[in-house]
């Protein structure tokens, strides 16, 4: 591992193509333990994995991955941590064990297909067929295979983006177990805010190819929603309009079909809720909750109204 820690460390980091500057000066420093990049499609999230991983160059700056120089070592960082794509392929017709003990022909020194397949909890499908397999199980395979080589850093791209509910809660517990249980450290690339502010310690935020923000999650969330509210109502739209224009409700903003969420004054709260709620009265809308506005998403859309 790198000096103090750092199990990824960039400097002015650029990178365009064509007419588009994917990464403009991007600096970055991440610590061991679970860490988020947030941000939207083509804010440079992906290319960067890409030059860390070695498999484009960048125009300029320098890059670090387990202290090893992203340009010197490109061969030698891949052949030491692990990687999910957002959109792996796989031999269908081959049985999930054979695939994975194909895999870690690999590596000098590989897990097996039945230690990897009990760490992610699908040792009753090893000799199922990888085409028969649900997309949680496809998500469950794709950690295992990250897992083979017994890396200390595992990079996820999009990890939750194609499951449901229950297959997205399943992964982020995965991902939380792992850490605790092989020390594992995870460099989480998504734009779903839900799973991330549950499972990172530590996130950034990426706009236009640089880095906005960063700190730790709960730090983060503190910072920027330490002023804003959600107003939870029957009627969002037409609560809305007749908050409109009122002074002392800075920015506020549709941001659901039952969801006003709003820029407050703490020192006048009491008196702007008192407020809402009797021009709610009014018009015969109910207020279900008057609350503040207190996660990662919130805190993302707040960042990014700055951009």
């Amino acid at each position: 591992m790198a000096a103090g820690g750092l199990v990824v460390s960039v400097a002015n980091m650029t990178k365009s193509f064509k007419d588009v500057r994917a990464l403009d000066g991007l600096d970055l420093k991440v610590k061991s333990g679970i860490f988020g990049l947030i941000g939207p499609n083509g804010a440079g999230k992906t290319t960067l994995l890409r030059i860390l991983l070695g498999l484009i160059r960048p125009d300029k700056g320098e890059g670090r991955v387990l202290g090893l120089d992203i340009r010197e070592d490109s061969l030698r960082i891949r052949s030491t941590v692990g990687m999910l794509h957002e959109r792996p392929s796989y031999p269908k017709a081959m049985a999930v064990a054979d695939y994975l003990e194909r895999v870690g022909r690999l590596y000098k020194t590989a897990r097996s297909p039945k230690e990897v397949l009990d760490m992610v909890g699908l040792s009753y499908a090893s000799n199922r067929t990888i085409g028969n397999l649900s997309a949680g199980m496809h998500q469950r395979l794709g950690i295992a295979q990250a897992l083979v080589g017994n890396p200390e850093l595992v990079f996820l791209d999009e990890p939750t983006s194609n499951l449901d509910v229950t297959g997205r809660d399943d992964t982020v517990r995965l991902i939380v177990k792992l850490h605790q249980e092989l020390g594992v450290s995870f460099f989480i690339s998504s734009h779903i805010l839900s799973e991330l502010e549950r499972a990172c310690h530590n996130v950034a935020f990426i706009s236009a190819g640089r880095i906005v923000e960063k700190g730790s999650v709960i730090e983060t969330i503190k910072k920027h929603t330490a002023n804003s509210f959600r107003i939870v109502t029957s009627d969002s739209r037409g609560l809305f309009k007749a908050l409109d224009g009122k002074p002392r409700l800075r920015d506020a903003v549709i941001t659901g079909a039952n969801t006003i969420t709003v820029s407050v004054d703490k020192n006048q709260l009491i008196a702007i809720k008192a407020e809402v709620e009797r021009i709610a009265e009014s018009l015969g809308i109910k207020i279900y909750a008057f609350e503040q506005a207190g996660t990662l998403e919130d805190a993302f859309k707040e960042i990014m109204r700055d951009e």
